[in-house]
């Protein structure tokens, strides 16, 4: 049977881009188990002040609108403006984990409630009260392991650092063992035609 894999990353602009595309793959594909695969984008040495990178993603949001339809919110910039406020992957890729164990048919939903959640209404991703309410949305506590720790950042990404994962978002169909990287497709119904050339 084949499989999509969603390389993914919560902090990742394109992949909030990619959300009304990917629902539409779901939607047409009820039967295509998506998994989810993060490796930290902004990890490591990386990690640190959001506001350092606010001039980048702002000059990034034109294309990203042009291209996916759309953009951060101002009140996403708002947040990364404040001080005190750090970009890391860490924290939002522990809590997908722990929603993606507890409730695996919905993983790719709670996923993208963090994106739209993050780079939509501009909630900050390193509070653990952040998610109560889109924990509530699939029905689950808002208890969550620590979001802090790194040992679990590094668990968390290992499947996708293993495999090479680089590049955010990545789609690919496993079918029959072999792997096809899917070309970018931000668009909702050609890439569910990709998705359904590919699963054939």
């Amino acid at each position: 049977m084949a499989e999509l894999i969603y390389g993914f990353d919560p902090l990742c602009g394109w992949c909030y881009g990619l959300v009304p595309a990917m629902r539409r793959v779901a939607a047409d594909h009820p039967d295509l188990p998506i998994r989810l695969v993060m490796a930290g984008l902004i990890s490591d040495e990386r990690v640190g002040p959001y506001a350092e990178m606010e001039s980048f993603i702002r000059e990034a949001s034109g294309h990203l609108r042009t291209v996916t339809g759309r953009e951060p919110s101002e009140a996403f910039f708002r947040l990364i403006e404040t001080p005190g406020v750090d970009a890391n992957s860490g924290p939002p890729s522990v809590a997908i984990a722990h929603a993606a164990g507890m409730k695996p048919d919905r993983a790719v939903e709670f996923a993208h409630s963090v994106l739209d959640a993050h780079h939509g209404e501009g909630r900050d991703l390193n509070r653990a009260d952040t998610y109560a309410p889109l924990l509530a949305a699939i029905g689950l506590p808002p208890d969550l392991p620590d979001i802090h720790d790194p040992q679990l950042w590094e668990a968390v990404w290992e499947q996708g650092r293993r495999i090479g994962l680089r590049s955010f978002p990545t789609l690919a169909v496993v079918k029959n063992g072999a792997a096809h990287v899917l070309p970018p497709e931000y668009g909702p119904e050609r890439l569910s035609a990709l998705v359904a050339r590919a699963v054939k």
